[in-house]
């Protein structure tokens, strides 16, 4: 969770956690009416263990090169990535095999979530608007039901409003610094650079 939220904004992740879980879920739902013999007679949809598989799966994938440590020694994210997708992919000849087809909905959701990232595509984006309309119905409107109009002089620069390009050469530079963690590892970054990454998750 602290190595994502380093890297991404809260919203970011609430996007694949939440995408994660509705993947999981409905991969969940396909199984039980296609392959009921899988399935006990209780099975349940519970949790949100999905959304989590989604979390790891998005990392392992945008940075597959990354060193974590592991006891004693270093791995590389895809490794722990196949590991988990292996264990989950066994699990359905288990006893939780809906959990497990559950997990494995949710690894896909961060799989792609990761790889559409990576080539400049936020796939959450839509998911994120719909959240944010539902959220705004329980804000208290300060707005006064009188409006005033302003002219203001339209401030562009090339074709973007000063915020929108500021936002834009920050996600460029953020862009930058990831490809560098997934070509080096973290600790190939300047101390500039983890405090520019550490600033920018906030």
């Amino acid at each position: 969770g602290q190595m994502f939220m380093n890297l991404f904004s809260v919203k970011t992740g609430l996007n694949v956690y939440f995408l994660g879980i509705i993947t999981g879920g409905l991969l969940f739902l396909f199984g039980y009416n296609v392959f009921p013999g899988i399935f006990d007679g209780s099975s349940r949809l519970v949790g949100a263990s999905a959304g989590v598989r989604a979390l790891l799966i998005f990392l392992c994938a945008y940075m597959p090169t990354m060193e974590v440590r592991f006891f004693t020694f270093n791995l590389k994210l895809w490794y722990i990535g196949v590991a988990i997708v292996v264990i989950d992919v066994l699990g359905l000849f288990g006893l939780n095999a809906g959990g497990n087809l559950a997990h494995l909905g949710g690894a896909l959701l961060g799989y792609f979530y990761a790889v559409q990232l990576r080539k400049g595509t936020d796939i959450g984006k839509g998911f994120e608007k719909i959240m944010d309309g539902f959220m705004g119905l329980f804000k208290k409107s300060n707005k006064s039901p009188l409006k005033t109009v302003h002219r203001k002089k339209s401030q562009k620069v090339a074709g973007y409003s000063k915020d929108e390009f500021n936002e834009f050469n920050k996600q460029k530079k953020i862009d930058l610094i990831l490809d560098k963690i997934s070509k080096s590892g973290y600790d190939s970054l300047t101390k500039e650079e983890k405090e520019f990454l550490f600033k920018a998750g906030k």
